[in-house]
């Protein structure tokens, strides 16, 4: 797996539920080629539903992704970095 320098554009610490993704890099060979529309997100995984309608969970921290952000924008992402992507919520308790 090689390296790729990028920037995380700050619209993608949004919502990426619906996007269309793709593996194009990663340490496990079967994954590589995977594509369909994310289902679900966790902070270590995204599950993508296939073509076929088969939902199946990808590691983000070792694959780098295509993802089609929409129509006209494509990004190339090194799932290691999407991995701290979610912060913890704080609660505010008011006395």
């Amino acid at each position: 797996m090689g390296k790729y320098n990028m920037t995380i554009p700050k619209r993608l610490f949004g919502n990426l539920l619906g996007k269309k993704i793709k593996v194009i890099d990663s340490r496990d060979p079967t994954l590589i080629g995977r594509e369909g529309i994310i289902t679900f997100e966790t902070r270590n995984m995204f599950e993508i539903e296939l073509d076929n309608g088969k939902r199946i969970f990808i590691p983000k921290k070792i694959c780098i992704f295509e993802l089609y952000y929409d129509a006209k924008t494509k990004i190339i992402l090194d799932g290691s970095v999407l991995v701290n992507r979610f912060r913890r919520l704080k609660k505010v308790l008011r006395g």
